[in-house]
């Protein structure tokens, strides 16, 4: 039985990225222990969300993330904990929004790359070698 020190570096992994024992350890040890069985759960729910996140097809307004900057540049603070919560809780805005606009781009470019539609290969012995490159590459 592992117990919650071994299991809990196990927790936020994905299926995929765990070896089969890693996996049976942290399934035997998350259905014994509700405490890390909802911080398991937890991972899920922001897997889930980062996610849908990648999916978003929407621009922020301009100027968004330097109104935003300015905004936290302004505040002042008494406790450091809640400015080091805010400057991270930015920075990840901002990566969401980077990593967004970078799947967007990427997205954009395979579309405008698939053929539209079917390309006429030459007869004869050409046209069988630019028809079997042609199935390759589909």
């Amino acid at each position: 039985m592992t117990g919650c020190h071994d299991a809990r570096p196990l927790l936020a992994a994905r299926p995929e990225e765990l070896t089969p024992l890693q996996a049976q350890r942290r399934a035997e040890h998350v259905a014994t222990c509700p405490r890390c069985a909802a911080e398991a759960a937890a991972y899920g729910r922001l897997a889930h969300a980062l996610g849908v996140l990648g999916d978003l097809e929407a621009d922020p307004p301009d100027g968004t993330i330097q109104r935003l900057l300015v905004a936290i540049a302004r505040r002042r603070v008494a406790d450091p904990r809640v400015a080091a919560v805010a400057a991270g809780s930015a920075g990840a805005l901002v990566a969401t929004i980077v990593v967004a606009r970078a799947l967007r781009q990427r997205r954009r470019a395979a579309a405008s790359v698939r053929p539209r539609g079917r390309i006429a290969a030459p007869h004869g012995v050409a046209g069988v070698a630019v028809r079997a490159a042609l199935a390759r590459a589909h």
